[in-house]
């Protein structure tokens, strides 16, 4: 997952985990849904079925 937070607007967005992680499905597609660790934003990412299970688990 990428961090929106850019500081000096030149610099790619970091890769940071995600916190309160809630992996859910809808119409056969799995998405996970949460918080950066960094910054508090939201995020949201699309998952396989087999990634979608491995996080439920």
């Amino acid at each position: 997952m990428k961090c929106r937070e850019i500081k000096d607007g030149k610099s790619k967005p970091t890769m940071q985990t995600m916190k309160d992680l809630k992996v859910e499905e809808k119409n056969n597609r799995y998405f996970a849904k949460g918080q950066c660790a960094k910054c508090g934003g939201n995020m949201f990412k699309f998952l396989s079925k087999d990634d979608a299970a491995k996080l439920k688990s």
